[in-house]
């Protein structure tokens, strides 16, 4: 059963260029999982002809950990309970973190394009706990035009 939930947002947009690239990174706590509940992000291009950005979630095992450039707000929304731990967050990499799987895939527009995906009751993607291949998911964007994004994950603790 979850306990405590939450939303992880990056402070700033994320100025994409050309190339896939990971917005978010999520990781579970030590000795806990996480189920991913909600993500949703946004674009701002500006150009209506553009080709639609290709987002992905993506599951990542932190062989390496990769390098955050953005700060990302982690704030509990639900399950006020005390001694919990919440997860960590990363967004805007200039590097990869490894190993990443896509397990899902969208084409957005970029020309204002937005996404929100709740995902039902029971089929959630989930973390493993500590020791497992799975240890953060992430959002990961491949654009072709120059446009900022923004974007959040919405998180339960499992375990």
């Amino acid at each position: 059963m979850p306990t405590g939930a939450y939303i992880s947002a990056l402070e700033t947009p994320f100025a994409a260029t050309t190339g896939a690239k990971t917005a978010l990174m999520v990781i579970a706590p030590a000795n806990s999982g996480l189920v991913v509940v909600e993500f949703g992000i946004s674009f701002d291009g500006v150009t209506a002809t553009a080709v639609p950005a290709l987002v992905e979630l993506v599951s990542s095992t932190q062989a390496t950990a990769g390098t955050p450039t953005g700060t990302v707000t982690v704030t509990q929304v639900r399950g006020r309970v005390t001694g919990g731990e919440a997860p960590t967050a990363g967004g805007r990499y200039s590097a990869e973190p490894t190993v990443l799987v896509r397990h899902r895939v969208w084409y957005v527009p970029q020309f204002m394009g937005v996404l929100v995906v709740q995902f039902p009751l029971g089929r959630e993607p989930e973390t493993d706990d500590s020791g497992g291949a799975i240890k953060g998911y992430g959002i990961r964007i491949n654009v072709t035009a120059n446009v900022n994004a923004l974007c959040y994950m919405e998180t339960e603790k499992n375990g």
